[in-house]
């Protein structure tokens, strides 16, 4: 069922290509600043902050309750010694100075409780507000390509740009998979990817429909070789297949290659790697 339901997608779930490294799985492959891992730890960071939160908050109803008794305690004693109660008439005594210190232990814990919460809940609803702002859209791939950018990067390189051509390119191949329609295919492909595929569409004749939930590219490295500019791009997809009530989670790693000297020419995609699960 799982070979059926990868079959499906362009690539069948394998790994291949026109370098021998292509045609093995790898392990996930490193992230940039703006990857979901950060998103991870600040996720992580909320809940010991949420977690700090809820405890405080209960600390501060338990000591609210003990701090309008001691309120009301002060305020019995202060009008028992102005209006002549104390200890024998003369002024307040041990019980009353013992009732007194009481109850101001009570009032100081009460306000350090509700400080505690205070301190709590600030920095908690910070943190939601900035998972918004990373979960947002497509995960503010605009941030990711000013991250990426310098020196390593081949001259002229736009990284903001191939993202979002790597994104249609991403969209385009797996509706021209479902018609089967290897034409368009191969003008986006380099020969052996070509030869694979087609060798799959023999396999699976049969066309089919695949809704791309959520198509996420992230640009992992490009480099010079030769004359040619290697990009490898990893794609964090939902996808639905037609026959399928709930969506699934798909990781590739796919390769893409251009001529150096002919920046006019369409990025060839030179191989797909799995990752590892």
């Amino acid at each position: 069922m799982h070979d059926t339901a990868d079959a499906r997608k362009m690539g069948g779930g394998k790994s291949f290509g026109s370098k021998p490294s292509y045609q093995r799985s790898v392990q996930t492959p490193a992230q940039s600043p703006t990857n979901p891992s950060r998103t991870q730890s600040e996720q992580a960071k909320q809940g010991q902050q949420a977690n700090q939160g809820a405890t405080a908050q209960p600390m501060g109803a338990r000591s609210g309750f003990g701090g309008m008794m001691g309120g009301l305690l002060m305020g019995g004693l202060i009008g028992s010694m102005l209006f002549g109660g104390g200890a024998g008439g003369g002024g307040p005594g041990l019980l009353d100075m013992l009732l007194i210190g009481g109850g101001l232990f009570l009032l100081f814990r009460f306000l350090r409780a509700r400080r505690m919460a205070a301190e709590g809940a600030g920095p908690q609803a910070g943190g939601v507000q900035m998972h918004e702002r990373s979960t947002n859209g497509w995960g503010n791939l605009a941030g990711a390509a000013e991250q990426t950018s310098g020196p390593d990067l081949p001259a002229g390189f736009d990284p903001d740009e191939f993202l979002h051509g790597a994104k249609t390119m991403y969209v385009r191949l797996q509706s021209s998979w479902d018609k089967r329609d290897l034409k368009d295919i191969r003008q986006f492909t380099s020969d052996e990817v070509y030869e694979e595929i087609a060798r799959q569409a023999e396999e699976y004749p049969a066309s089919g429909r695949t809704e791309l939930l959520l198509v996420a590219p992230q640009l992992i490295e490009a480099r010079e070789m030769g004359h040619q500019i290697i990009a490898s791009v990893m794609y964090d997809v939902m996808l639905r297949e037609d026959g399928d009530t709930h969506s699934r989670q798909d990781r590739e790693l796919w390769h893409f290659s251009r001529d150096r000297n002919r920046p006019e020419d369409f990025w060839l995609l030179e191989g797909i790697q799995q990752i590892e699960r």
